[in-house]
This record gives structure tokens, sequence and C-alpha cells, in this order.
């Protein structure tokens, strides 16, 4: 299911697979950045959207006054049933924008509290989050290849070799996994594992406040 529904993305869309990919509170911080960057842009532009509907309504119904053209006057009426079809969808996708503006702004308020690069600049602490990140999201990968697979692709592994902390802290999880999966109790024993950690930054979200769990539950 993928209903847009005039929105990009629907708040349970951006809640448990957006901020849920991630793993951090400023990696998820950084992802809503973009987002939010994305829903104003559209909301600024609708301004100049109105301008052009009305500069085309003018020519629209100065072609309905052509006495020499029955062709130009029925365009028209054509241009301007077609621009009152549209500004009934364009102000559906404006509330809609604005919806999904607040929800994103929401989602970031609610993780402020857990950043770790809260004081920093926007730019610096994209920058800082990335490291542990990155980190994290190659041990996820690691966790669902071995799972599911018994091994991790190469690419996939050349990626992780190049993370700075792959020596100390990737390489001895992924000995580790390695050693469970070689067992049905130990991989049974991931598999319980896996399915018991919780959704990150997500679940911050998730278990803010009562009305925002029967939101989304």
């Amino acid at each position: 299911m993928n209903a847009k529904n005039n929105r990009v993305n629907h708040l349970f869309q951006i809640v448990h697979f957006l901020v849920g990919s991630c793993h951090t509170a400023d990696g998820a911080y950084s992802l809503l950045c973009d987002l939010r960057e994305d829903r104003e842009l559209a909301l600024k532009n609708v301004a100049s959207s109105i301008l052009r509907c009305q500069a085309k309504r003018l020519r629209a119904e100065k072609m309905t006054r052509c006495w020499w053209s029955k062709a130009k006057r029925l365009d028209g009426r054509a241009d301007l049933a077609e621009i009152d079809a549209f500004a009934e969808v364009g102000a559906k996708n404006v509330a809609a924008a604005e919806s999904e503006l607040a929800d994103i702004n929401w989602c970031i308020e609610q993780l402020q509290p857990l950043r770790k690069f809260a004081d920093l600049p926007d730019h610096e602490a994209h920058e800082k989050c990335q490291d542990e990140e990155w980190l994290l999201e190659l041990i996820n990968r690691a966790e669902n290849h071995i799972l599911m697979h018994g091994s991790i692709p190469a690419d996939e592994f050349n990626t992780m070799r190049m993370h700075p902390r792959y020596k100390d802290e990737i390489a001895p999880r992924l000995a580790a996994m390695d050693k469970a999966s070689r067992s049905e109790e130990g991989r049974a024993h991931m598999f319980v594992a896996l399915s018991k950690k919780d959704q990150g930054p997500a679940s911050a979200l998730i278990e803010s406040d009562q009305s925002t769990r029967k939101l989304l539950n």
C-alpha cells in the first residue's frame, strides 16, 4: 500500500519507515530536516503558482470574449474549466502539505531532547552523526544478511571494511554473529533478539503520548 492522499508521506510512514530506518536521534533529525525543507519549498512555490494561475485565468477570460473566433472562445472556456478543476485539487495539496509539515515539525520537536549534537549548527550536526549512524546501519545490514542468508554480499562487506570503526566494532560483531548463525539454536536466538530490538529513534515518537499511539497503532 502506498496511498499518498495529496501528501508525500503519511505520519505512519514518517515515523515507522523513515525515522524508523535511522539508528540515532541525530540521524533521524537530519532526515527530517530534508523532509521539512521539501515541504517548505512546496508551500513557498504555491505563491508563484497562484500568480501564474491568475494570469492564465485573465488570458482565458479574454479568449472567451473573442467574437471573431468560436474556437478561441471554446479554448478559453476549456482553460477556465481546467483552472477551476485544478484549483480544488491544489487547495487539497496545500492543506495536505501544511499538515505533513506540522507532522514533521512535531517529530523534530520530540527528538530534540534525545540528540547528541543539538548544540551544533545543523550543517555540523548532520556531519557529526554520520559516523555512528553508518556504524549502526552497517551492523543492521549484517544482521539481516547473516540471519536470512548466512553470509554478507561482497559489496556490502567492502563497505563495512571502509568504515573507520570496522576493526574495533564491526569485525568483532560480524564474528560473533557468524558463530551464532552456525547452529539452529544460535540462529533462533538471533531471530528472537533481533525481533525484540526497538525501532531506535522511532520508538520515542511512538511512545511519546497516548494520542500518538492511538494514531499509529
